[in-house]
């Protein structure tokens, strides 16, 4: 089989299951170690028998639901290759906006003068907002917590492979740094925020492949910020920032829930690239 007979028979069989074609290209490059230029100019080359078969597999498995990202076990974010798994959410395209957004409130703030800026990353998975923060802000210091300590081996072994000096915890929302008696200027958090009523309408890749622990907070989505929201006065250097990515609707609530901590917060919504609410940021002095 030819390249773009492989390719054109994975885009079939993926539309007939209701599935993107590019997801055939996807995994045609993860096996031949092909960019997708060099894909291109290969149209006409013969697959190796091995190639072929691991190919149509994992065509199929995609098919059936499961996330490519699962079957290459690789993300792209903010420009780096993270390693993911079913242990941990897949980092989206959002986040990265949450991450420009951080990264832009730090240097507009006297805390990017200082010799360090510690910053938390409560509910990690990945280590994608963490370790990007380390990576691009040369004088952060950088903890990562989270409840699943097969997520934090994951998160470990990426900011080993891309060079991020990381302190991992492991344990409930802030519990283990409160716990340590540590301070910071920046809480930062991407945590489950989809409320348990939206399972049966949600995509079967997600539901049935995600870790539902790094999805689902409670009826209205918003139990993990209620609990989270209470944990940072005991951590919280002033000035500091909280930021927050949020569900689409959970903006107004979200921002309402820091303000009684804070009355004196300073608190934005923001919106997505697609007009969602995305995130919610705020400063308190």
């Amino acid at each position: 089989m030819k390249v773009y007979e492989a390719l054109r028979w994975a885009s079939s069989f993926l539309q007939k299951h209701d599935y993107e074609e590019t997801i055939g290209e996807r995994l045609l490059q993860h096996h031949t170690g092909w960019s997708r230029t060099q894909m291109l100019t290969e149209y006409h080359t013969t697959l190796s028998e091995q190639i072929q078969m691991k190919f149509q597999e994992d065509v199929e498995k995609a098919a059936s639901g499961i996330p490519v990202q699962y079957i290459t076990g690789e993300e792209v974010f903010y420009g780096r290759e993270f390693h993911v798994n079913k242990d941990v959410l897949i980092p989206r395209p959002e986040t990265e906006e949450l991450i420009e957004v951080v990264l832009d409130m730090i240097r507009s703030l006297p805390l990017i003068d200082s010799d360090k800026v510690a910053i938390v990353d409560v509910g990690t998975g990945s280590g994608v907002i963490a370790i990007t923060l380390a990576l691009e802000l040369s004088n952060a210091e950088v903890t990562a917590i989270d409840i699943s300590g097969d997520a934090l081996h994951l998160a470990s072994q990426n900011a080993n492979r891309l060079g991020a000096t990381i302190t991992f915890l492991e344990g409930d929302l802030l519990s283990p740094f409160i716990s340590l008696g540590e301070k910071v200027s920046v809480v930062v958090s991407n945590p489950p925020y989809i409320p348990e009523g939206d399972r049966a309408v949600m995509k079967g890749n997600v539901v049935e492949h995600e870790p539902h622990l790094a999805l689902f907070a409670g009826e209205d989505g918003l139990g993990i910020y209620r609990r989270l929201v209470k944990q940072i006065p005991s951590v919280l250097i002033k000035p500091g920032i909280i930021a927050f990515e949020i569900g689409h609707g959970q903006g107004e609530a979200v921002k309402t829930l820091i303000v009684e901590e804070f009355p004196s917060a300073s608190v934005d919504i923001i919106n997505d690239i697609n007009g969602k609410e995305r995130i919610v940021i705020g400063t308190v002095s």
